[in-house]
Parts: structure tokens; C-alpha cells; sequence
């Protein structure tokens, strides 16, 4: 398997494009990763994540519908997902592979994340609806992020069950025979409304209060975490994604476990980051190479 993330045109330059390396092995699974695609006349564009978010849309979608300035969303999400697109191509090369015998290549891009991720939003009713009103239904719902007398309280409230118990939970059960509110539509309608009323009730309690409650009224809500709240989080924990390593230059580092877990074949925790040159002679010495090719590499600088 060989993946590079180059812009296009780079790999070629270094004699390390797909055609150079299957004349080799044909076996080979070769996986391009750029910002804009391989084709197109952005195709050599420099683009990073909060680059692309703005190209692609992403960034405006987060602005609110009465005109507010573009936002990012933080956290690389675009880089993620389109590594975890790369990801799912390359296994199903592999299993391609097992049944032809050859190698292929394959080819995701941060734009194809972007698109990607907001398949619903992009081609939602696209002939019946503006998409001033679309961006209105999906980021302005009575079901949104509320302030507290302390802190902030996420709750989902779209589906009726879950309108039944936020209506039940805050002493509005006048709402659930209003004719204005009998559907998710009605409520949008009426949204201004709703959300002062429930954003009133909500700052008679600090958040953490208000997500005991509204577990326990099996109505979806959270409490806004920190980061740093999230690393010491019991629940991630207990899951296994947090775990603590000795790094031979750093001392004890906290990293994130793996977030899929096989029961027949779990694997190993991944550790900290290596250091530079740390598994040079493992690699090399499992790729076929013996110690002395090895020492030889090293000698004339070619590695680490």
C-alpha cells in the first residue's frame, strides 16, 4: 500500500506515481490524497482544511440565516473525514485485491470531504426550497444549544416523544395541546417563541442540573464540555479512548486510544508518537532489508 498526499503532479516528479510504482508491483494499492481532486483547474491549488471549509460551503452554512459572518468549524473536521474516506477506499482495494490479484488506484480529495458531509444539506428539495430556507431549518431549531444559569445545554426535542418530555420537564404542558405545535414544522414556525420561553426556564438552573433532569426524562441533551474536561472524561475512559504512555523524550503523554474495537482481533495500543528515526531498523528489517543494507542506508544518510 502506498499513500501520498502530494499536490498533483509532485509524486510523478519524484518517480513515485502509480504508474511508476505498479510497473513494479501490480499488487499495489496506491491511494492520492490532495486538497481539490487530481483534475480540474483548481486541481494544483494549495488548500488546507479551513481553506476548503470555505470554498466548499461548509463555513457558510454556519453562519445564522439572518446574514452573520461565515464561521469555521474547528477541529479539522474536513481533514478527518476525508482521511476516513481514504481509509474505507483503500480496504475496499484490499478486498478487490483478493479477488483479482492486482492493485489499483484510488484517489479522495478535502474537497470530496467537504461535499461529502453535507450530501443532505446540498441536495435537500433543492427544487422547492431556497437554500436561505434550508439553512434556516437545519441550523435555527428550537433544538439548539440553550444558556444556563451556568454553563450551556445542548437539547434535541424534534422527534414528539422527545417534545413530550421537554415540554413535560419545564411545566409547559400547555404547548403539547396547542394546535400551532402539533408538528415539527408548526414548532419551527413558531420557533422565537419557544426558544424564549425555554431559554427563561433553562436560567433557573446551572447545566449540569438540567442534563441530570433531562437524562432522566429520556429527552437527548448535554452538557457543552471542554476539551480539557473531555481528557478526564470517566465515560471516554471507560471506553477505552484515553490512555496514558511513557514517550522516551517527553515522559508520560496522554493519547487516544483506537476508536474501533475488533473483539476477535483488538490489536494493540497504539502508544505515543514515535521519535524520530525511533523504528527505522523495525520497518526496514520487516520490509526484507538485513542489518548491514541497513547500517549501510544509515551511513550514507539515507535514513534515520
Amino acid at each position: 500500500m502506498f499513500v501520498e498526499s502530494f499536490r498533483p503532479g509532485v509524486a510523478a516528479r519524484l518517480g513515485l506515481d502509480y504508474a511508476a510504482l505498479a510497473e513494479t508491483n501490480p499488487r499495489i494499492v496506491y491511494c492520492s490524497v490532495s486538497a481539490y481532486g487530481q483534475r480540474g483547474p483548481l486541481s494544483t491549488r494549495p488548500g488546507l482544511d479551513p481553506v476548503v471549509q470555505c470554498y466548499g460551503g461548509l463555513a457558510w452554512e454556519q453562519g445564522a440565516p439572518e446574514g452573520e459572518a461565515p464561521a469555521l468549524v474547528r477541529g479539522s473536521l474536513v481533514d478527518y473525514y476525508t482521511g476516513s474516506l481514504a481509509a474505507s477506499g483503500i480496504l475496499l482495494a484490499v478486498l478487490a485485491r483478493l479477488r483479482s490479484g492486482i492493485g489499483q488506484y484510488l484517489e479522495t480529495s478535502l474537497l470530496d470531504g467537504v461535499l461529502a458531509m453535507q450530501a443532505g444539506r446540498l441536495f435537500w428539495a433543492e427544487d422547492r426550497e431556497s437554500p436561505e430556507a434550508v439553512r434556516d431549518l437545519l441550523g435555527d431549531r428550537v433544538s439548539r444549544i440553550y444558556p444556563t444559569r451556568e454553563g450551556y445545554l445542548y437539547l434535541y426535542v424534534e422527534l414528539p416523544k422527545f417534545w413530550d418530555g421537554l415540554c413535560r420537564t419545564l411545566g409547559l404542558e400547555a404547548w403539547l395541546t396547542d394546535p400551532r405545535l402539533q408538528t415539527m414544522v408548526g414548532r419551527h414556525a413558531h420557533k422565537e417563541e419557544l426558544i424564549a420561553r425555554v431559554t427563561e426556564r433553562l436560567a433557573e438552573r446551572p447545566a449540569a442540573e438540567w442534563e441530570a433532569i433531562f437524562t432522566a426524562a429520556d429527552v437527548p441533551c448535554t452538557r457543552i464540555r471542554s476539551v480539557p474536561e473531555l481528557l478526564v472524561d470517566p465515560h471516554a475512559g471507560a471506553n477505552g479512548m484515553l490512555a496514558t504512555a511513557a514517550h522516551l523524550g517527553l515522559g508520560p503523554v496522554r493519547y487516544l486510544g483506537t476508536p474501533v474495537r475488533l473483539a476477535a482481533t483488538p490489536g494493540h495500543a497504539p502508544g505515543p508518537p514515535p521519535a524520530l528515526g525511533e523504528h527505522t531498523d523495525a520497518v526496514l528489517l520487516e520490509a526484507g532489508y538485513a542489518p548491514d543494507a541497513i547500517a549501510r542506508l544509515r551511513a550514507d544518510g539515507v535514513v534515520r
